[in-house]
């Protein structure tokens, strides 16, 4: 069929048809190069790993690993997700991990004016709007980051916030981030939520010791690391309390 066109073409309108039909198989060609060399432009990178934490009667328990990898490549192996914002409070954070640094060093930023400016410290649940907001406002651009804010309320009762990349957070008793999400979550609804289970009598008062809480950040972890590639080579797991806080390290899967 291309051939009788172009037979008929040259019949009709002569050299002028010739002319055409080279100039419209040079386009062509111009058009498949451009789609071979096209590239599609992706700004975030998922570097992996996992956060979580867990919230107590007067503490508040933050996890995280320190394996930090791009694609299958591991970039770093002691690469802490857990930042210290007051003295109180503290953020776990992974997904993309420049968005991350950036997130973070501007809510340190916006943490050391509110300092200087009101003379005292901010409160955990004015940090969590304030995060809510710095995130919302980037929302057509968002930070590629899963983030929880742990700490103590007003009262020195442990609380735990989690959000999404456009600002939206949620208070909670514990919750795990990251890549092994789908993996811990149902683990800690068991043993904190008993949201699994059907008891013939009324749940209990969620109530868990900081020894507890330790153990089973501590036991998540490892479960992570056994079956994440993207989590993995060591465990940091820090406890706040109002004396402080105090932080442990543990030893993952290497490989």
């Amino acid at each position: 069929m291309d051939e009788f066109n172009k037979i008929f073409k040259s019949s009709v309108f002569g050299d002028e048809a010739r002319c055409s039909d080279e100039q419209d198989e040079e386009i062509n060609e111009f058009e498949e190069i451009g789609r071979k060399r096209k590239k599609k432009f992706d700004p975030y990178e998922a570097n992996g790993g996992t956060v979580l934490a867990i919230a107590g009667a007067d503490f508040a328990v933050v996890a995280c690993d320190t394996r930090l990898s791009s694609g299958y490549n591991v970039t770093s192996q002691d690469q802490t997700k857990l930042f210290r914002m007051t003295k109180e409070s503290m953020v776990a954070s992974t997904g993309c991990w420049c968005d991350t640094l950036a997130l973070t060093s501007l809510l340190e930023m916006r943490i050391q004016m509110y300092e200087q400016e009101h003379n005292k410290t901010m409160a955990t649940d004015s940090l969590a709007q304030m995060i809510s907001i710095v995130m919302y406002n980037r929302r057509f651009f968002p930070y590629f980051t899963s983030s929880i804010l742990a700490g103590l309320d007003r009262k020195g009762k442990g609380i735990v916030y989690y959000f999404d990349p456009v600002g939206h957070y949620e208070r909670c008793r514990y919750r795990a981030l990251g890549t092994s999400y789908a993996l811990l979550q149902p683990c800690l609804d068991e043993l904190l939520g008993w949201e699994n289970l059907l008891p013939s009598k009324p749940v209990p008062v969620f109530n868990v010791s900081k020894q507890s809480a330790i153990e089973i950040a501590q036991k998540c972890l490892e479960i992570a690391s056994d079956r994440d590639l993207f989590s993995g080579d060591k465990g940091e797991i820090q406890c706040i309390t109002k004396d402080g806080v105090t932080s442990t390290t543990i030893l993952l899967r290497g490989d």
